[in-house]
């Protein structure tokens, strides 16, 4: 049985795969029509007139009877099929074109980052682990939902006992009743904060950003971050590549040097301040409470930056 290497992109950034795949090719055809005939010979003893329509016909099959001298009657069946190329199918013939060439470089070990430099083709493959900060902003969004019906909740279930008793002290009894109102006072308290008010912002700035920084760790160590083009990467591919093993293959944009790193939260303000928005990144990342996969959020050497044209398995 034929052992086919087929990729299925995950993410797949179309634009720069049409434009290398068009310059190689001289042009991308993302459909073709071929006609297929088949003539066949029957004696003439039957009925001699046409006969209802056959299901070869009713499909689109084009059908035409003509008489011969020897008694026989000729029978073509013309046929049209149409191919069509999907974006899946162009990255498998591009990406087997570079590979059958040669022109793929492999990236896996520290040792193999002094021999590459930016603008090379790489694939590396490993573990999927996104990006900490934008999971960490996620959850943390996600718990404040909670944190705010718990605390409609709690105010509902006050203020209907408050109605029911005229007396100040039964009414101040209540309020003790439930062991949720000092929580939820202490919710309140903290979403009319500064820092609430920043990590929402930040959260806000990550979302509407044209591109994200994703990052995969080969088993060898080396950690390649992804900067991903948001009109390709969604939630979709995102809970598809969570906690997997992939390939990528793309461009080197950088090679990070002994002491440096990149800093995930650079796509918002605070990101931007230096040394103190990596302080903040590394205080955002490691909030008690939030257990995630990945509490980094800067990524150092050995790494390697990458403007990926596909993320596939």
């Amino acid at each position: 049985m034929p052992q086919y290497k087929l990729a299925h992109p995950l993410y797949l950034d179309v634009q720069m795969m049409v434009s290398f795949l068009a310059y190689l090719e001289g042009g991308v055809y993302v459909s073709s029509e071929e006609t297929l005939q088949k003539e066949t010979l029957r004696g003439a003893g039957g009925a001699s007139g046409p006969k209802l329509p056959s299901l070869g016909a009713l499909l689109g099959h084009e059908a035409s009877i003509l008489r011969g001298a020897d008694k026989h009657i000729g029978e073509t069946a013309e046929t049209k099929v149409a191919r069509h190329h999907t974006a899946a199918s162009l990255f498998n013939a591009l990406y087997g074109f570079l590979h059958e060439d040669d022109a793929i470089a492999v990236l896996q070990s520290p040792e193999h980052l002094s021999q590459v430099s930016a603008g090379d083709f790489v694939r590396l493959s490993g573990r999927y682990t996104g990006n900490p900060l934008e999971e960490l902003l996620a959850v943390f969004s996600q718990w404040v939902a909670y944190m705010e019906d718990m605390s409609q909740g709690v105010d509902g279930a006050r203020t209907q006992k408050n109605k029911k008793s005229g007396n100040p002290q039964v009414r101040a009894a209540a309020q003790q009743e439930s062991p949720l109102v000092e929580t939820a006072e202490q919710f309140q308290h903290i979403v009319k904060s500064m820092e609430m008010r920043m990590i929402m912002k930040m959260k806000e700035e990550l979302e509407s950003c044209p591109v994200h920084d994703v990052v995969l760790e080969t088993p060898e160590g080396v950690k390649a971050v992804l900067t991903v083009a948001s009109e390709y990467y969604d939630d979709a591919v995102a809970e598809k590549l969570s906690s997997g093993d992939f390939s990528v293959l793309g461009k080197v944009t950088r090679i990070l040097r002994e002491g440096e790193c990149v800093n995930l939260s650079r796509r918002t303000v605070m990101g931007k301040m230096g040394d103190d928005g990596e302080s903040f990144a590394v205080t955002m990342a490691n909030l008690a409470g939030f257990n995630l996969q990945s509490n980094e959020p800067l990524v150092r050497y050995p790494a390697v930056q990458i403007l990926p044209m596909a993320i596939f398995v």
